[in-house]
C-alpha cells in the first residue's frame, strides 16, 4: 500500500532534536497563580438529604384494588404506605 503524505516535508523544521534535559533556573520561576483558587466541588446543602432512619428493602404482594387505592394516595407506592403508617401511629 502506498503511503500518502497530507503535508509537505519542510527541511530544518521537521528534523529538529530535543535536548535530553532542559535546565530550569529556580530564580526565574513564578508561583502558580491558579493554585489557590478553588473551582467546582460540592456545594453546601446539595445532594440527597439523609433519611431520618435507614430504609430496608422488602417485597410485598398486593391486590390490584389495594395498589389502586395506594396510588390514589401517592404515585409512589412506598410513600403511600409510609403515609398510611404515619397516619396509623
Amino acid at each position: 500500500m502506498k503511503k500518502i503524505h497530507l503535508t509537505k516535508h519542510i527541511p530544518g523544521l521537521d528534523d529538529y532534536e530535543l535536548p535530553a534535559e532542559y535546565p530550569f533556573d529556580p530564580a526565574k520561576l513564578k508561583p502558580n497563580r491558579f493554585a489557590r483558587k478553588t473551582h467546582g466541588g460540592k456545594r453546601a446543602g446539595s445532594g440527597r438529604k439523609a433519611a431520618p432512619e435507614p430504609i430496608e428493602r422488602h417485597t410485598i404482594t398486593l391486590y390490584k384494588t389495594h395498589a389502586k387505592f395506594l396510588r390514589g394516595l401517592d404515585a409512589n407506592l412506598s410513600r403511600a404506605i409510609r403515609k398510611l403508617i404515619a397516619k396509623a401511629q
